[in-house]
């Protein structure tokens, strides 16, 4: 492979790469900026019944951010830190699953990570290619 060529080749692959590394933040902030504190119960009728007015139902974990676009899943009232309600037999029923906010952020840093290591191999690989050719 000639000298000026794997130079241009790498010069593009390192730009590109960069681009992705930005792209991955603005992707990653684009998908989170919708993100709720939420919490999800199993609704049932006992809360009620006892006079629990404070929960809807059953919680399911702890309060968590999550993304969830579907305003239909989402019950009255807040649990502890002002986490929303949200229906969890409404999300099963129909085929919804939140993404997690820490996913999100973990495919974001693992893409930029990735694109940033392919930023500076090209750009090392294109100053050689550079000073080899003269």
């Amino acid at each position: 492979m000639r000298l000026p060529l794997v130079r241009r080749v790498s010069g593009v692959l390192a730009v590109l790469a960069l681009i992705v590394l930005l792209l991955s933040f603005v992707v990653g902030g684009v998908l989170t900026q919708d993100a709720t504190l939420v919490q999800r119960v199993e609704p049932n009728a006992a809360g009620a019944l006892f006079g629990e007015a404070d929960s809807p139902g059953t919680p399911i974990g702890s309060p968590q951010l999550l993304i969830v676009r579907d305003q239909a899943a989402f019950l009255p009232g807040e649990g502890e830190g002002g986490a929303r309600f949200v229906n969890e037999t409404y999300l099963r029923e129909s085929g919804q699953y939140p993404l997690q906010v820490k996913t999100v952020e973990l495919i974001r840093n693992l893409v930029a990570l990735g694109s940033g290591v392919a930023a500076l191999l090209f750009g090392a690989l294109w100053l050689w290619a550079r000073r080899r050719a003269g």
